[in-house]
């Protein structure tokens, strides 16, 4: 028999959570960011920031073996002086897609359906906010098309773009995908910088190398985004530590793809991102501004799609944006899709028009904006 455990204790993490070599295998449509260090690490870094938050972590169940999972956790908010009591799921905002963890053996069907019957048994919570769904896994088609029950009380929003490049074949093939005047221009930056020396491109594949490179990582970033109006968050001590521990956590596993390129022992950009074996992540990258007129990043993203080539990766993952330059790559288009679900109770309806109103408030600004721009 099935059954949903609602857990509220940090130990989770250790008790329940799956090693990522079963969870890869056995488990749904499974990312790095299901990977159980990788939430942990999220853990700890939100309670040591002194935010007020609990787990509440859906636990499935049948004879003692844990079939599924739901992380979330609970927080709360003042909105005009009301508490909003919140649900989200754990890793939101530094992770590029959440999803339920979910067993092979079942119907993922079959198991949301218990889970969602037992969060809406319980009174405790307003809202429930849950963003960077990938629109093509079992949790997004169980929403979309099989939540009539509680027509209603979800409200389904595509999000963010996450282009993606599928590898096939080797890299003469993949090049062919790329747009031909911009991969003209990453051979000619190539060739330009090589003046200068050795272009090396160094993947870190010793722990004691993590901390020095990630270093290098912080400087940069901090020093491009310096003068700007979004100064680099490396810049605070708690966030350099978040993301050394979270690199830890990956090499741990194996998932951890941290790279840099480098002319004459001069590191020019530094690239941390994942890979499982199958998909490449390009998380986030540094690149040294001494060296800015030969586009750093788009020599690594070159560089790195070589070596995924040579690796056997199946995909490189953009992740989360829509910016320009990864559409050069001739990267293929998948949405992330934001859930909100509301209670059943009169302060959640009363939620749920006031975030209608905020919409429709954005909307009419939006087409003021445009009926400007054309007059």
């Amino acid at each position: 028999m099935l059954d949903v455990i609602i857990r509220k204790d940090s130990e989770s993490f250790d008790e329940i959570f799956p090693q990522w070599e079963v969870l890869r295998t056995d488990f749904y449509d499974s990312t790095i960011f299901q990977d159980r260090n990788w939430l942990r690490n999220w853990w700890h870094y939100k309670s040591n920031q002194g935010k007020k938050i609990t787990p509440y972590i859906l636990e499935i169940v049948e004879e003692g073996q844990t079939i599924g999972i739901l992380p979330l956790y609970q927080s709360s908010k003042r909105i005009k002086g009301i508490e909003i009591r919140m649900l989200e799921p754990i890793g939101t905002g530094n992770s590029d897609y959440l999803l339920p963890i979910l067993s092979k053996k079942y119907s993922p069907d079959r198991l949301l359906k218990l889970a969602f019957e037992k969060i809406y048994q319980d009174k405790e919570w307003d809202i429930l906010e849950w963003g960077s769904v990938p629109e093509d896994t079992n949790f997004a088609s169980f929403i979309d098309n099989h939540f009539y029950n509680y027509s209603g009380l979800v409200k389904i929003f595509r999000s963010e773009t996450c282009p993606f490049i599928r590898i096939r074949g080797d890299i003469n093939d993949l090049q062919q995908t790329f747009d031909p005047n911009f991969l003209k221009g990453v051979r000619y930056k190539e060739r330009k910088i090589s003046k200068l020396g050795e272009l090396r491109f160094v993947k870190v594949s010793s722990e004691r190398e993590i901390e020095p490179v990630m270093n290098k990582f912080f400087e940069l970033h901090c020093e491009r985004w310096e003068h700007t109006n979004t100064p680099s968050g490396y810049r605070y001590k708690e966030e350099r530590d978040y993301a050394l521990e979270a690199a830890k956590g990956l090499f741990k596993n194996n998932l951890l793809y941290l790279a840099y390129l480098s002319v004459n022992d001069e590191i020019v950009v530094v690239h941390f991102g994942m890979g499982d074996g199958k998909r490449k992540y390009f998380y986030l990258h540094s690149i040294n501004m001494k060296f800015q007129k030969y586009s750093p990043g788009k020599l690594l993203v070159h560089r790195l799609a070589i070596e995924a080539c040579k690796e056997g990766y199946e995909v490189l993952d953009f992740l989360r944006g829509d910016e320009e330059y990864k559409h050069k790559w001739g990267t293929t288009e998948n949405f992330n899709h934001k859930y909100q679900f509301f209670n059943n109770s009169p302060k959640s309806m009363l939620l749920k028009s006031g975030y209608k109103m905020l919409r429709s408030n954005a909307s009419l600004k939006n087409l003021a904006k445009k009926m400007l721009i054309k007059t």
